[in-house]
């Protein structure tokens, strides 16, 4: 079902006004009412879409490095284009570092772990559907377990590359991929 265009409108607006106020302002220090004055939105308006500007941040967060990470399963080259994606979500959180720590190190972390989990599974999900249907791998049985598995260290990943000062995107992705399985493909 597409979303009401209105409220796609507003949550740009306030996704706009969230990183436009990170530029001068921590993140604790961004209020409500200062949120919604930078948006051109009613508090009663923000309220429709979040409980508080942390519950904000974690929906903001989770659907940017959804859109991220999605790979055309259909695409030349799924390999190169799912390595692609993760130099790609760890370059976003780099340069969201500033939105990322607070929440992590708050009581929203786990929030905020939890619903990265919840979009980066099924992303793994059809990464194994990809990696099946080329015939080149074997993915083993127990499905679920191994999409929890690789989610969860991709979640564990991203966390601590946001809690990092690393800014080798590239070299982080390499030393992630290194440890997936040996059945991975990709390296």
């Amino acid at each position: 079902m597409a979303e009401d265009p209105r409220q796609v409108r507003t949550r740009v607006a306030l996704t706009g006004a969230l990183l436009e106020l990170l530029e001068a302002k921590t993140f604790v220090s961004i209020s409500v009412s200062q949120l919604c004055e930078v948006a051109g939105v009613h508090r009663t308006t923000f309220y429709k879409h979040a409980g508080s500007i942390e519950e904000f941040a974690v929906d903001v967060i989770t659907r940017e490095l959804d859109a991220i990470a999605t790979v055309a399963a259909d695409g030349d080259n799924p390999l190169g284009e799912y390595r692609s994606a993760m130099v790609d979500v760890l370059e976003h959180v780099a340069s969201e570092r500033t939105l990322y720590r607070p929440l992590l190190v708050s009581k929203w972390g786990a929030a905020l772990r939890t619903a990265i989990d919840q979009r980066m599974q099924p992303r793994v999900r059809i990464a194994l559907d990809v990696f099946a249907a080329q015939g080149d791998v074997t993915v083993p049985d127990h499905r679920e377990e191994i999409v929890a598995f690789i989610s969860g260290g991709l979640v564990g990943t991203i966390v601590a590359w946001a809690l990092s000062d690393d800014t080798d995107a590239v070299a982080w992705a390499t030393r992630v991929q290194a440890l997936m399985p040996v059945w991975w493909p990709v390296r």
